[in-house]
C-alpha cells in the first residue's frame, strides 16, 4: 500500500450528522492509529487514552463544521489535532516533573519537533490501522486453513512449501489462499475510500 487511503466524504458527512454506525467505522479506523501516535511520541497509555478521548471530542465537536477546502485533509487536520493535544499532555506532565526533576520527561519533551513540524508517524500509524481493520474484517469471512495460509505466507514470510506441509495442503492452494486474502484486504479497504469524494 504506498497511497495513503482518504477518508470518504460520504463518511465526513455522516459524522457530522452524528451518526452511530459512522462513529463506529470511524473509530474503529482511526483509533488504534491514534493510540500507536500517542504511544511513539511517548505518552504511557492512560495519557495516550486521554489524547485518544480528546481527539474524539474534537472531531466530534468540529467535524459538522469541517471544511476540506479551508482546512486540508480530514486525516492531515486529525493529525494536526492529535498532535497538538499529545505535546500539551507531554508539556502538562513536563510541568509536574520538572519540580521532581525527573529528566527523562524534559529529554522527551526536547525530542519533539515543533507543532508545524511534518510528520509521517501518524500517516504510517493510520496505513497499518487501516491494514488491521481490514484483515480483521477478512478473518471472520475466510475459512482458519485460508487464514492460516496468508499469515504464515504474507506476514511471517514462510516458504509456501513448508506452510502446504505444515497445514497439509498443497502448494498451489496455500499461493491461491494468499492471493484471495491479500485481495479481500485491499477490497475492504476501497470499500472505505471513494477515489472520486475523498478528502
Amino acid at each position: 500500500m504506498n497511497e495513503i487511503p482518504q477518508t470518504r466524504q460520504s463518511l465526513l458527512l455522516a459524522l457530522g450528522r452524528h451518526s452511530e454506525s459512522a462513529w463506529s467505522e470511524f473509530v474503529s479506523v482511526y483509533e488504534t492509529a491514534l493510540l500507536r501516535y500517542c504511544r511513539a511520541r511517548g505518552l504511557q497509555e492512560a495519557d495516550a487514552q486521554d489524547v485518544l478521548q480528546n481527539v474524539l471530542e474534537a472531531v466530534y465537536q468540529r467535524v459538522p463544521s469541517w471544511d476540506v477546502h479551508r482546512t486540508g485533509s480530514f486525516r492531515g487536520w486529525i493529525f494536526r489535532v492529535a498532535r497538538n493535544i499529545a505535546v500539551d499532555a507531554i508539556e502538562a506532565r513536563a510541568k509536574k516533573s520538572h519540580a521532581s526533576g525527573d529528566s527523562r520527561v524534559a529529554n522527551l519533551l526536547n525530542q519533539i519537533p515543533s507543532r508545524d513540524h511534518n510528520d509521517s508517524t501518524f500517516d504510517d500509524e493510520y496505513r497499518q490501522s487501516l491494514f488491521d481493520w481490514a484483515s480483521n474484517q477478512v478473518r471472520q469471512e475466510v475459512q482458519d486453513v485460508t487464514w492460516k495460509s496468508f499469515c504464515m505466507t504474507a506476514i511471517e514470510g514462510q516458504k509456501a512449501e513448508h506452510v502446504a506441509q505444515e497445514l497439509g495442503v498443497p502448494t498451489g492452494s496455500v499461493y491461491t489462499s494468499k492471493c484471495r486474502v491479500l485481495a479481500r484486504i485491499k477490497a475492504k479497504i476501497a470499500e472505505l475510500q471513494d477515489d472520486t469524494d475523498s478528502v
